[in-house]
């Protein structure tokens, strides 16, 4: 260090330690008090200061401070922390950087009157206070004027403060207040102003007031009057619960949001006001609030948004004493209320009450609403007043609640210190929606009119009611009628009351009833049952009895009569609950003509029921999905949960005369045991005379185990058994095997490893709607395969032999059981010889019978889900009757190669012609193509037929001809035959339809087949029907589409021909065409024709659709259209020779006749009101011309086609020598060749004879 360096440094220690001793407190007091009090005298305060610790360079420490003003005023500051400017010190003034207090006392000056304090006469004047503090936490006390007394005010201050020329700056970051009473709990932070003895300005930006969280300005001016600016939010402020905490019912309201704008001289409060809240609440408006000596005047609240409105009005005492009216319009409580449903309310409401403090003692209200949208949009109202004071509520005008036709009323009282209770409520049409508003259960229909009475203290409060509701539905019960009435001295006891109830027709859990009563008394310790029934025509239930406290039911006598049965009990029969389970004690019951008697214990099951002469109706009854077909009688007993186990039963019954799954008995006699899973079959034994048999024993397990083998031993024989007696139990195959079975069936090894053997013969086998004949064959099960070595069928000259090896799982306790084994493989090989190919013809829905010498070979083999099918077939002199062909395919010679499941026609050929004209053709029809088989019951058809000169003729006849045929067929569950048949020669006999066409409804098949075919015309091809009957050229196309009926289309040009003019007049000489538009049978007509009456020609022109066409009449005589009708209806113009009933000639009676029959025949399916349903397809009538022929005995008929298969008619004679006068009779089709005629006269007299179309 050099020497320089040195003097500088002992220079700087020296200024140091001079400066250290120099600035401390004791040498500044005197200084300090003197430059503050020379500072605060100019504002008329005195600053007193004890010593003063620390030193100036920190901080400084004074245990006291006083400053005491000369009006009085005086402020404590104990225990003080202050750091003071040193430059500003050796200036003469004092300013502090930072001030730390705690414990402050405040008491300011203020003037006082004989009566109370006023705020004008606080003085306070902060720009008195000289103070410049950036740094300042100070928290106590200051009194301040309350009333006649004074209260204290905490306070804490921790921010700056800063002394301005006309007022005090404020920088706080935190600012709190609070008293106890008045409450007042203030907290702010960040909160900026200006204070002045004038004015006061602060901008808040976060505080909460007594539990208000608030931000916001607020702005004081105190001059000549004072008033008072101010933008505050209030943020989610919640309503104290306090205020309704001595009122029975206590809203729970949501927490609000709002924003306060307005203007105040202390006297009035003028502004807006706008509240939001999580629930949807957004409203907006203003209000005006004075405040006057003795009471606040609230002149109007208006408040607007989401299409509501909210106006109110009244007056808030300083005794607490407040009233006001509230107007609401379209008001929804849910935006203000917590878990309440959205309304729609509008009407007024009148409040009065008191609130001394800060709970609401006393309040009255009238209101008159209406509501539109709570009560699912019915219009509703509520009217009525309530008031509620010194614990007393008080309906003063009765409450009254309308609901559309429905009319709710409540009067009477409630003292809620004496617990006392007066209520009285009406219903009116009290429809089941607003009956399900208030109670906790809901009913599903009902309208109630009734009455109910509540009285007496809370404790022993006693009800009295009665009504009827109509149309009750409830859960599963739904009556059209249900009256009740009852009293109830002790709502809480339920021990000393009755009821008495009475319904009309209902049902309850689907079993409907007519009628039913009962009466009920409430007794100290039980219920007694004084009579209860139920009646439904001539069945009925009636009990009556006792229902004790104690679980104990005792059933006097009861009575049950249901679907023929009657069951009754002699003597009293008593149930026993204990716990969670009923225990009936030892009784008896007569079932008609036979008894059960018993016991039976519930949880755990346990019992003994024995029968005699027990009819098996009975368990129907008891269980409506026994699904079992059973009849007899039993005899025997029944038990259950021996050894303690409620699983284990057994049985030692006989069925007698009864039947099984169509198999009758004369007995069937049962004894067995079940056991820990297993069931012991001692013996079941079925006997029907001597020509029916079936034993059965061994055991079986029921409950298996897949890691555990139980042994299986079942021996059983059969003697011509219905095959539905085992069919039964497995769904699959109840609808699909029919047969009487006689044979063995045995099963042994183990639940895991199954074997049986199965041999035997079926005899009137059926398979669906397949007929087998007798059916012979032996099984047997082992290693999850069902080979059967050997089976064989024949019937009606038909035979089928064969081998099978079917991968099925049998095993009992495999968990793939009665499924294919996933492994396995199938191996089917059969072939036979057959006269009728039925499992062909009876799934294709066209096709008749196939018939002929056939010959089949077929091999299956593969995994089930991919079966390969092989083998071969061959027809010769073979038949296909088709139910759209009069006639059958002849001469059917064919064969085919099936290969991977592809059936390849190598050859098909046939005939067909017309076996009327005894000349048989020669093959004139060939098939070609191919059918795929890799689903066997859904092939895949993809076939070619040619013809050559082929007769055609529907089986209704509508069509015959001959033509050549080129048609495509292809499909699978749809199939589509299309092509051309070429008309040579023929006609068609169909009758033109209109567009209204009832659509027969036809059963549904397997199968659905859609035509498109072209009839070019290329011979000559005649129409006739009942309207036309001409030659034709040019081309129809025939359509149909799934169920649709045949729709036609094309054009038909008339090369000569007639037309009939309502089946009277002839015209000939046809010309034109005919236009078919593809719907129905119904063409376009645009023809001429021409005839000869008398001496003139009449010309007729047809222009429009066949149904409701455009006629023309036009004569060479120049006659009118009106005298062309009298000469083609009287062969004579009435101008000319007059007209008179009696000169009616033969040829109108004829014309009118064939009119009146043509017109009932269209019209009869509409007038009898059947053209919708479907049920009648063709009519024809006749005999209507003959009754108008006097003195002739002639009869009159008509006949009606049902359906395909069903035709009926009737017949009415008017000859006085008829063998009859009335006579009806049915035609029924049994097959498209063979009927059955039927007729029966009005004598009584039965006709039968049968009709055949053909024989093969």
């Amino acid at each position: 260090m050099t020497r320089r360096q040195t003097i500088y440094f002992i220079l700087a220690f020296t200024i140091i330690i001079a400066g250290f001793f120099l600035f401390k407190p004791g040498i500044w007091q005197n200084r300090i008090e003197s430059y503050l009090n020379r500072q605060l005298n100019q504002n008329g305060w005195q600053v007193e200061i004890s010593d003063i610790s620390g030193h100036l360079f920190t901080t400084l420490h004074s245990d006291t401070l006083s400053l005491i003003h000369r009006n009085g005023a005086s402020i404590f500051l104990p225990n003080i922390t202050t750091r003071i400017k040193i430059i500003s010190l050796m200036k003469g003034r004092i300013e502090i950087d930072q001030l730390y207090v705690s414990d402050v006392a405040i008491r300011p000056y203020f003037e006082t009157n004989a009566d109370s304090v006023l705020i004008n006469s606080f003085s306070f004047s902060p720009e008195n206070i000289p103070l410049n503090i950036s740094k300042l936490r100070v928290d106590g006390s200051i009194n301040v004027p309350f009333n006649d007394s004074t209260r204290a005010v905490q306070f804490l201050i921790d921010g700056r403060v800063n002394e301005g020329r006309n007022e005090m700056e404020l920088d706080l970051e935190q600012f709190e207040i609070f008293c106890v009473s008045p409450k007042i709990d203030l907290a702010v932070q960040n909160i900026e102003g200006k204070l002045s003895s004038k004015a006061i300005s602060v901008s808040i930006e976060k505080a909460n007031f007594n539990g208000f969280d608030i931000s916001g300005q607020f702005n004081f001016d105190k001059g000549e009057e004072s008033m008072i600016r101010a933008q505050l939010d209030l943020s989610e402020y919640e309503i104290p619960n306090q205020i309704f905490s001595r009122l029975p019912l206590q809203p729970d309201l949501s927490k609000i949001s709002a924003t306060f704008h307005f203007e105040s001289n202390l006297s009035s409060f003028i502004g807006d006001l706008f509240v939001q809240n999580e629930l949807g609440l957004d409203m907006g408006g203003s209000f005006n609030l004075m405040r006057l000596d003795e009471y606040f005047h609230l002149q109007f609240l208006e408040l607007t948004g989401n299409d509501a409105s909210l106006k109110a009005q009244g007056i808030f005492e300083n005794s607490g004493r407040f009233n006001g009216t509230i107007e609401l319009q379209k008001f929804d409580v849910s935006q203000w209320l917590l878990n309440q449903k959205k309304t729609n309310l509008s009407g007024y409401v009148l409040v009065d009450g008191e609130i001394p403090e800060t709970q609401i003692t006393a309040l009255d209200i009238n209101a008159e609403i209406t509501e539109s949208i709570l009560f699912d949009r019915k219009t509703s109202s509520i009217s009525g007043g309530v008031s509620y004071k010194d614990n007393k509520l008080t309906i003063n005008n009765p409450l009254t609640m309308t609901i559309g036709p429905s009319i709710v009323s409540i009067s009477g009282f409630t003292n809620f210190q004496e617990e006392f209770l007066d209520l009285d409520l009406t219903l009116t049409d009290a429809s089941s929606f607003l009956i399900n508003n208030f109670w906790t259960d809901s009913l599903s229909g009902g309208s109630a009119t009734g009455s109910m009475e509540l009285n007496g203290p809370f404790d022993t409060l006693g009800i009295r009611a009665e009504g009827i509701i109509d149309g009750l539905q409830y859960n599963n019960i739904s009556l059209s009628s249900f009256e009740f009435s009852g009293k109830l001295n002790n709502l809480n006891e339920f021990n000393d009351g009755s009821i008495a109830v009475k319904f009309g027709k209902g049902i309850w859990n689907e079993q409907g009833f007519e009628s039913g009563t009962g009466e009920f008394q409430l007794l100290q310790d039980s219920v007694e049952i004084s009579s209860f029934e139920l009646k439904n025509g001539q069945d009925y239930l009636q009990f009556n009895g006792l229902l004790q406290n104690d679980s104990i039911l005792i059933l006097d006598r009861f009575q049950i009569a249901y679907r023929g049965h009657y069951m009754v009990n002699p003597r009293p029969l008593k149930i026993v609950k204990i716990d969670d389970s009923f225990f009936f004690e030892p009784f008896e019951i007569h079932v008609d003509d036979g008894i059960i008697e018993g016991f039976v214990k519930t949880n755990p099951f346990k019992g003994r029921l024995k029968f005699s002469n027990v009819t098996t109706e009975i368990l129907e009854l008891a269980n409506k999905d026994f699904g079992y077909e059973l009849t007899g009688n039993i005899f025997g007993e029944v038990l259950v949960g021996q050894d303690l186990n409620p699983d284990d039963f057994s049985l030692d019954i006989t069925l007698k005369n009864g039947g099984i799954a169509n198999q009758p008995f004369d007995d069937l006699y049962i004894s067995t045991l079940y056991h820990e899973g297993v069931l012991h079959l001692e013996e079941l034994t079925l006997t029907e005379g001597e020509k029916t048999g079936l034993q059965v024993m061994g055991t079986f397990p029921v409950i298996t185990d897949s890691t555990k083998p139980t042994i299986v031993d079942v021996q059983s024989n059969f003697k011509n058994v219905d095959l539905r007696i085992l069919t039964q139990f497995t769904p699959k195959w109840k609808p699909l095997l029919f047969g009487q079975f006689t044979g063995k069936f045995t099963m042994g090894g183990t639940t895991q490893e199954t074997i049986f053997d199965l041999s035997g013969e079926v005899e009137n086998a059926f398979y669906d709607r397949i007929s087998l004949g007798t059916v012979n064959g032996e099984g047997h099960y082992s290693n999850k395969q069902l080979k059967f070595n050997q089976f064989s069928s024949s019937w009606n000259g038909n035979y089928v032999i064969g081998e099978a090896l079917l991968p099925v799982d049998f095993d009992i306790a495999s968990p793939n059981a009665q499924r294919w084994h996933p492994n396995g493989e199938l191996i089917v090989k059969t072939e036979g010889d057959f006269r009728s190919a039925v499992f062909l013809s009876e799934y294709l829905a066209e096709t008749d019978s196939i018939i002929g010498d056939i010959k089949i070979h077929l091999g299956i083999q593969g995994p089930p889900d991919k079966l390969v099918r092989n083998g071969n077939i061959i027809i010769k002199n073979g038949k296909i009757f088709s139910v759209l062909m009069d006639e059958p395919i002849h001469h059917i010679s064919a064969s085919g190669d099936l290969i991977d499941n592809q059936l390849s026609i190598h050859s098909f050929s046939g005939a067909l012609y017309d076996s009327q004209s005894k000349v048989d053709s020669s093959q004139n029809l060939t098939i070609t193509g191919s059918i795929d088989f890799t689903k066997f019951f859904e092939p895949r058809f993809d076939l070619n037929a040619f013809g050559d000169q082929i007769f055609f003729r529907s089986l209704n006849g509508d069509i015959e001809g001959y033509g050549n045929v080129d048609i495509t067929i292809s499909g699978k569950d749809t199939l589509e035959i299309s092509g051309t048949i070429a008309a040579k020669e023929g006609s068609i006999y169909k009758e033109f339809s209109g567009t209204n066409v009832v659509e027969i409804a036809e059963e549904k098949g397997r199968t659905t087949t859609n035509y498109n075919i072209r009839f070019p015309i290329e011979d000559t091809f005649s129409i006739r029907n009942s309207q036309i009957d001409a030659k034709i050229s040019g081309e129809l196309a025939m359509l149909k589409q799934f169920d649709s009926g045949w729709d036609y289309s094309g054009e038909i040009e008339f090369l000569e021909g007639k037309i009939y003019y309502y089946l009277g007049d002839v015209f000939e000489n046809l010309q034109g065409v005919m236009t078919f538009d593809g719907k129905g049978f119904n063409p376009f007509l645009e023809v001429t024709a021409s005839t000869r009456i008398g001496d003139a020609d009449i010309m007729l022109g047809v222009y429009g659709p066949f149904d409701n066409p455009e006629w023309r009449f036009e004569s060479d005589k120049g006659y009118t259209e009106s005298d062309i009708l009298q000469l083609l209806t009287f062969n004579t113009r009435v101008a000319e020779e007059g007209f008179t009933t009696e000169g009616l000639g033969t040829q109108a009676q004829t014309i009118l006749g064939a009119y009146l029959e043509r017109q009932l025949e269209r019209n009869f399916v509409r007038a009898t009101g059947l053209k919708s349903t479907g049920l009648i397809e063709d009519v024809e009538i006749s005999g209507t011309s003959d009754l108008l022929r006097q003195g002739e005995g002639e009869e009159f008929s008509i006949s009606a086609k049902l359906n395909q298969n069903f035709s009926f008619s009737y017949r009415r004679s008017f000859s006085l020598g008829a063998a009859y006068k009335n006579k009806v009779g049915v035609e029924y089709k049994i097959n498209p060749n063979f009927s059955v005629v039927g007729n029966v006269d009005e004598t009584g007299k039965f006709y039968m004879k049968f009709r055949v179309r053909r024989v093969y």
